[in-house]
């Protein structure tokens, strides 16, 4: 069939893939997003039944408004708001103890001050090295190209500020929360579940920096209001009206390359579209073993998609239709009742750890632990109204196997889901089964069936380990978003700077692919990168 001629093909509209096509139009480019599956928006996937909007992918927003993207696509006028509650995540314990963060450090100091003094005085400590690791460096650095570890580290030794960084990036999770030797376990199992809930291994060394960010950004974290989607549908409004054009369920089977060269796309009904520049949102085994040709690109880019290591465990997720009231958490402080999310189930850091180690061995914990939200006392949106209501709607997240030993997700996750909601029951006693209008239950497996890209539910496109982060993710050759196969670029999670919808690699890979087809830059270098930069932490 005829060849349709682009500037720009971008494989998979996920919120990366959207935005860095979003950019790229405003340049000046011709731009065509191919997606696979019938709708866009990747992990920002909700669902509508009977009016009850279920995210079952990402939720929670750790940059929101910080994302250069959410002021450059202008996407607070294509009706992208954030609600962002002043409670944000309280930890549930045994005999009625709980404690609750906010985005208030002195709120949450006292709040914990309940459990510990010493260890509210020693949080606020940790809170503002956090913050200031986090809005100084960490957060500038993720819309900013990799810079290679040794140059890094030399460019932070400038200050104070600078080598701590440096010294707790060279720790290991654990390493960073122990460091600060909360008193009471029960405190120091929420810091720790808080640092690597998102899928980073405690024990990985090298990855003691993105503890500062998470502990930082989940006390300040939102929902978009009226659901995820809706992220990724302001994203794609604005790319349609700058005059981008998107095709769904289109299976590509080929990236074309002649000479040396991406010349476009080969998809399974037989079409073709040319292009100058191939842009792949998808993982390093899909981009370079199966829609390129192995024996057509470096066999060094070959083997490092071959060795790429996925996550070690993965998650499994329960979307609760509910009708009559949210949950109430009898017998504790009234002021988790508020709390964005709610974690119960680790009373202290070996707890935590052994959860993870469950999940890492193909196992599932023997104590029942989990994190869980009702995102309807904060977005009425994501329930229908009534007029035999109130209906909430209400997610529950763990930490699983992709693959549990001996046993099959699916036939064992719909009583897996019965036992999680049991349990939030004792804390809630308030719920009940017979209040549940309708559950779906995700496995990792549907993860993988939903997400392709995200192999063995990996939800960042790839584990984060000291090999796999910031120059080295994926590999040296494509961590500047350009490999080295001309007019071949990547946009994905599986670069810099990873996963968790922040957007980075699609902001970051724009700029590349707009230089290398000599589009205008038009937009400006983010305030904080230009701060990071004057301060000698960026080059």
């Amino acid at each position: 069939m005829a060849a349709a001629e682009q500037d720009v093909i971008i494989l998979g509209a996920g919120p990366n893939g959207l935005a860095c096509g979003a950019y790229l139009v405003r340049a000046g480019a011709r731009v065509l997003i191919l997606e696979r599956n019938r709708e866009t928006g990747g992990g920002l996937a909700t669902e509508e039944h009977g009016g009850f909007r279920w995210n079952y992918h990402a939720t929670y927003m750790m940059l929101a408004e910080l994302m250069p993207p959410y002021w450059d696509l202008e996407l607070e006028t294509r009706g992208v708001r954030f609600v962002r509650p002043e409670a944000q995540v309280a930890f549930l314990f045994q005999g009625g103890k709980s404690f609750t963060l906010y985005t208030d450090v002195e709120k949450s100091k006292t709040s914990i001050a309940r459990l510990s003094e010493k260890d509210a005085d020693t949080f606020g400590r940790m809170y503002g090295e956090f913050k200031e690791m986090s809005d100084q460096f960490i957060i500038p650095a993720t819309y900013a190209p990799p810079v290679p570890p040794i140059d890094q580290i030399e460019l932070l030794q400038k200050d104070a500020l600078g080598k701590r960084i440096v010294e707790v990036s060279e720790m290991t999770p654990r390493e960073v929360i122990e460091g600060y030797k909360f008193q009471d376990p029960r405190v120091a199992a929420a810091m720790l579940y808080l640092g690597i809930m998102w899928g980073i291994d405690p024990e990985e060394r090298g990855l003691g920096f993105m503890v500062p960010l998470y502990v930082y950004r989940m006390c300040n974290a939102a929902l978009v209001k009226g659901g995820s989607h809706t992220l990724s549908s302001g994203i794609q409004r604005g790319f349609i009206r700058d005059g981008g054009e998107i095709e769904e369920s289109a299976q590509v089977q080929e990236i074309i390359l002649e000479n040396g060269q991406a010349k476009g796309v080969r998809l399974a009904d037989g079409r073709e579209f040319r292009a100058s520049a191939v842009v792949s949102s998808l993982n390093p085994e899909q981009t370079f073993l199966q829609l390129c040709d192995p024996k057509k690109i470096p066999a060094d880019l070959a083997d490092a998609a071959r060795n790429w290591e996925w996550e070690g465990w993965s998650y499994f997720t329960s979307h609760i239709a509910l009708k009559g009231e949210p949950p109430r958490y009898e017998g504790y402080d009234p002021e988790v009742n508020s709390a964005l999310s709610v974690v119960i189930g680790y009373e202290s850091p070996e707890d935590v750890l052994h959860h993870v180690e469950a999940a890492k061995g193909g196992r599932l914990p023997g104590r029942v632990a989990f994190h869980a939200c009702c995102a309807t006392l904060f977005d009425r949106l994501q329930a229908p109204t009534g007029p035999f209501g109130p209906y909430h709607t209400l997610r529950l997240e763990t930490w699983a196997p992709y693959q549990v030993q001996g046993k099959d997700w699916d036939e064992m996750k719909a009583d897996e889901g019965k036992k999680f909601f049991e349990t939030w029951r004792r804390y809630a006693p308030n719920l009940s089964e017979d209040r549940i209008i309708e559950r779906v239950n995700w496995s990792p497996k549907d993860v993988e069936r939903r997400l392709a890209d995200m192999k063995r539910g990996s939800i960042k496109q790839g584990a984060y380990t000291q090999l796999q982060m910031g120059h080295l993710r994926p590999n040296t050759q494509c961590s500047n978003y350009e490999t080295p196969v001309k007019g071949l670029f990547v946009c994905g999670s599986s670069v810099h700077p990873g996963g968790m919808v922040i957007l980075g690699p699609g902001y970051n890979a724009a700029r590349a692919v707009a230089t290398s087809l000599g589009k205008k830059v038009w937009w400006d270098v983010p305030d904080s990168v230009r701060k990071a930069r004057e301060r000698g932490y960026l080059p």
